[in-house]
């Protein structure tokens, strides 16, 4: 007897089904486990918790199922996808430090590679490439190494802050300068000398790409990699429409530079720069026929991996320091007062007077604790099963490390969405002892090589704006100073509006 044909619009659900099958019911159905997953609100057949999690600030929904679940590990599952969120310093720090080999590893970012990445430090798997990557990296971003970096990072910051007085207005274009110069002429050697420069408008692109794609690795197509083939007019599938929309942007930012120092290599125009560095050991050894470690891909990735981890978070960073000085004048005056004891009025701040900048520290340990850029972080994947207090965690589980949840912990910050950098002093300096705020730049084996690198651009910058201007509210129609109270989006940066009424702010020179 002939068993007819079916319809292909009839075989993709069956595939479909079999596939649910095979990776959500099976494993339930093999028998009870010894010990039992982490706590969770409830999720829906075959769904899961792809309905229950909030797209806008997840992080704070996670913060308080840890409340009401009396767990700070909680467990959720989404076709198949298990992930975990740790809304504790001691569950981040017990995991992701103490056992960072198992938990080293990354989610594969299935939406990232249908944008245009390049393998990148921090997107990579690990194994032998993310090892690689790292050992190309890490010695560039050492604490003796960064030292060659701080000519042009104080050159920079003098010209940050001319281009804020010499357009007041659009200021926020002079902070997006400053970082984007930076990280483009140490990873190019591309000099970068006006907000107006066409380099800025491919890194501003990048950046909204990057900034508006979502969390990472908690896109359906991530969960669910089947995904990426649905035709994209498909009501669910709009972070893939956004991720092939903005495709050029990533490939821009990716190759466009890269070819650039390609071209001066050839042209045998040297750079003191990453890429200029590798591109000529890779060239040296192909002229001598020797095998390269690194491939030029591997090289490109890496040059990008630079800019991925230095742009947009030192601009960021900046902006909500400008924001919090505005709201808190009493903060500002104090950091002008230490900056007026330290340098006096007859120089600008250097680097040797940043070790004795004590408040100036505190304000910027504040400003990471109250708004932490990835308020997720990057998630960690695990290797391997793993008990942890009774719980299990299977292999394959995505770990969220809950950065905001951890910085607003009333157990170790208290009134902990007030803005108070005193909060770190020994209590018989006023302060409350309270530890610095831990995760902005990672945990475990993946925290970020160019930390030390990042807060040498953040300290020397802001060192000089605070020795320069007096940092004011908008004024109002009638020219008053009209205080306001900035909204935030789901990733913990500025909304839009809250950007207009920071661009209206005045920074007049002291």
């Amino acid at each position: 007897m002939d068993i007819p044909a079916l319809p292909l619009s009839t075989l993709l659900p069956l595939g479909g089904l079999v596939l649910f099958l095979a990776v959500y019911l099976v494993p339930t159905l093999l028998g009870k486990r010894k010990y039992p997953l982490p706590p969770g609100p409830p999720g829906e057949f075959i769904l899961g918790h792809s309905r229950t999690i909030p797209f806008v600030a997840p992080f704070k929904q996670y913060a308080q199922w840890a409340k009401e679940y009396k767990s700070d590990v909680l467990y959720f599952e989404t076709f198949g996808s298990k992930w975990i969120v740790l809304n504790s310093l001691k569950s981040a720090v017990d995991l992701l430090d103490k056992r960072g080999s198992n938990y080293s590893d990354r989610p594969r970012f299935i939406l990232f590679e249908e944008m245009g990445w390049a393998p990148t430090l921090t997107w990579l798997r690990w194994g032998p490439k993310m090892q690689q990557h790292r050992k190309i990296l890490q010695p560039a971003f050492s604490k003796a190494q960064v030292r060659q970096y701080q000519d042009n990072q104080q050159r920079q910051a003098l010209l940050c802050l001319r281009n804020m007085l010499d357009d007041q207005t659009n200021y926020l274009s002079a902070i997006r300068r400053f970082a984007v110069a930076i990280v483009l002429n140490i990873s190019y050697g591309i000099d970068v000398e006006s907000p107006d420069s066409p380099w800025i408008k491919i890194a501003d692109d990048a950046a909204e790409a990057i900034s508006d794609s979502g969390a990472p690795a908690s896109s359906i197509i991530d969960r669910f990699p089947a995904t990426r083939h649905l035709p994209t007019w498909l009501p669910f599938m709009e972070r893939l429409r956004y991720a092939r929309k903005w495709k050029w942007a990533i490939e821009a930012i990716t190759n466009i530079p890269f070819a650039l120092a390609q071209k001066e290599m050839g042209e045998k125009i040297d750079r003191k720069c990453f890429s200029h560095d590798r591109l000529h050991v890779y060239n040296a050894n192909a002229e001598k026929g020797k095998p390269n470690e690194f491939t030029m891909d591997d090289i490109r990735g890496a040059s990008a991996a630079i800019y991925i981890a230095g742009n947009d978070t030192t601009a960021t960073t900046v902006q909500l320091f400008v924001l919090y000085l505005m709201q808190n004048p009493e903060a500002q005056a104090k950091a002008q007062a230490e900056l007026d004891r330290v340098v006096g009025s007859d120089r600008l701040p250097t680097w040797d007077d940043i070790p004795n900048l004590p408040y100036l520290n505190l304000i910027l340990q504040e400003t990471y604790r109250m708004n932490p850029l990835s308020p997720l972080g990057i998630p960690h994947a695990s290797v391997s099963d793993d008990v942890y207090e009774g719980m299990l965690i299977p292999k394959g589980t995505i770990i969220y490390p809950n950065v905001w949840g951890m910085h607003h912990d009333e157990s170790f910050y208290s009134e902990p969405f007030k803005f108070w950098p005193e909060r770190y002093l020994p209590k018989d300096q006023g302060g409350n002892g309270e530890p610095y705020p831990v995760g902005n730049f990672g945990f475990g084996r993946r925290v970020c090589i160019g930390r030390v690198l990042a807060e040498n651009s953040l300290m020397i910058v802001l060192a000089n704006m605070v020795a320069t201007l007096d940092i004011c509210y908008p004024k109002g129609p009638n020219g008053e100073r009209t205080p306001f109270e900035p909204e935030w989006s789901y990733i913990g940066q500025a909304s839009p509006k809250a950007e207009q009424l920071l661009r209206a702010a005045v920074g007049v020179a002291r």
